[in-house]
């Protein structure tokens, strides 16, 4: 073996634990090949000072941050990779292709996610400007709060019809750690299916898809008047959904392993074959 791809926040046997650096000082001792560390919420200290270790052990670990740039955090000078987008697989895509054939868009906006009261308010905000929104239309019961909202979670392939089935859905880039945005996976699943993608991020969903293939909201107050706009004109809203569609699966696979390429590079360490 010659890299280890390793989602290394946690133990994978047991939530809350972390004892990765064990492991690589062991590992890197005795093998020459690159631990790929796999990070979703670098945002928080913790999670940073984890992974500040495991770079302090060997040069041979390559940070791949999914949500954030992270390049001289670890080490000053050093580059890591991300954000990359995380991999939707041709073949997982094959399967919600067959799941959602057919389906009608029913709804003009979607969110899914937690809902904290500042987003139900502005959820009310949205549909008085003439929008049907659906909250979290994948799910079979009504979320209308935060707890209600994270219980029950349905299937993979229930949040993807979800999605589909929708014109429109709502990202919000900021992590729970606050201040910090994040590119989130969500992107490329609504894009993969045909729906835009309306997200506040400034500088990650840009990294990959053109600003004609998504909408943006500079901030909440912003949303309803970007999704009228957006609404009173359904051909060139179209348009840009099948625009941003053909962008997500040109780099459904290849932003992560072809991501992960280019830093390795850039750190002249062995290449993988990009899949």
């Amino acid at each position: 073996a010659t890299h280890l791809v390793a989602q290394v926040e946690t133990d994978p046997e047991r939530a809350g634990t972390w004892t990765w650096d064990v492991l690589w000082a062991d590992l890197a001792e005795q093998w020459d090949g690159v631990l790929l560390g796999v990070m979703f919420d670098s945002a928080f200290r913790l999670i940073t000072l984890q992974s500040r270790e495991l770079a302090r052990i060997s040069d041979r670990f390559v940070l791949v941050d999914i949500c954030m740039p992270m390049d001289g955090v670890l080490k000053k000078g050093r580059t890591e990779v991300g954000p990359v987008n995380m991999p939707i697989s041709n073949e997982t895509l094959a399967v919600i292709d067959e799941c959602i054939h057919g389906l009608p868009k029913i709804h003009d906006v979607s969110f899914i996610g937690a809902l904290y009261p500042y987003r139900v308010e502005l959820l009310d905000q949205v549909r008085a400007h003439g929008a049907n929104v659906a909250v979290n239309p994948h799910r079979v019961d009504v979320a209308t709060d935060f707890e209600s909202s994270r219980t029950a979670q349905p299937t993979y392939l229930d949040y993807m019809t979800g999605i589909a089935q929708s014109r429109m859905t709502i990202n919000f880039s900021e992590s729970s750690a606050g201040l910090v945005q994040q590119l989130k996976t969500r992107i490329l699943e609504a894009a993969c299916v045909g729906t835009l993608v309306l997200t506040d991020d400034v500088d990650r969903t840009s990294r990959f898809w053109d600003e004609s293939e998504y909408g943006f909201f500079a901030s909440p107050q912003e949303l309803p008047s970007v999704v009228e706009r957006l609404l009173a004109d359904p051909v060139a809203l179209d348009a840009a959904a099948l625009r941003g569609r053909a962008r997500a699966r040109l780099i459904n696979v290849s932003s992560f392993w072809g991501g992960i390429d280019s830093g390795l590079a850039a750190r002249k360490l062995r290449g993988i074959t990009t899949l």
